[in-house]
Order: structure tokens, then C-alpha cells, then sequence
């Protein structure tokens, strides 16, 4: 499945953790995986991190929320409907 086609719309960002030796960052998520249920737990790996930013600024209020995802110029990018928008340069990710 394509990155933008991942059901991160509303998934709710509970944590961000970064293993810098072996390069992976992974996001833990509650995503609404099925229509008409509840938020089931997920994770969001990037492996062969080369870059990562995550400005918190709540431009739009305070969220954790996932507002939209998409993929351009070799970069991951998931808009929070704070307003931040994370970016990741890697080789790929894993949705589980």
C-alpha cells in the first residue's frame, strides 16, 4: 500500500521513539483501521533514517492527531491538524 493510502487520517500519535543506532524511528499510533470501530493500536517504522524533523508548534491548536500523509521528493511527511507537519528522509516504512 502506498504511504498516502495508509488510514493515518485521525490516527491519534501517542508516542515518537528514535533507536539512533540502528536508524528506525517508529511512531505508536491508535488508527481506525476498520470504518465503524474503535482506534486499534498501530506503529509506523521508518528504516535507513537519514533526516528527521518534528516542529511542535501548534500553529492551530493543540492536537495529536493526523491530519493527512503524503510522500514527495524522497521525503515522508505527516501533517498534524496541530498545524506541524513531520518529516522523514528514509529507505521505506512498515505499517503494522
Amino acid at each position: 500500500m502506498s504511504f498516502e493510502k495508509l488510514p493515518l487520517h485521525d490516527a491519534i500519535l501517542q508516542q515518537i521513539t528514535i533507536d539512533w543506532e540502528n536508524s528506525v524511528t517508529t511512531f505508536n499510533l491508535l488508527g481506525f483501521l476498520k470504518v465503524s470501530k474503535p482506534a486499534s493500536p498501530c506503529s509506523l517504522k521508518f528504516n535507513g533514517v537519514t533526516d528527521f524533523r518534528c516542529p511542535r508548534n501548534n500553529d492551530w491548536g493543540l492536537s495529536n492527531l493526523i491530519l493527512d500523509s503524503s510522500f514527495t521528493n524522497g521525503e515522508y511527511h505527516i501533517q498534524m491538524q496541530s498545524g506541524d507537519t513531520i518529516s522523514i528522509k528514509a529507505k521505506g516504512y512498515e505499517f503494522k
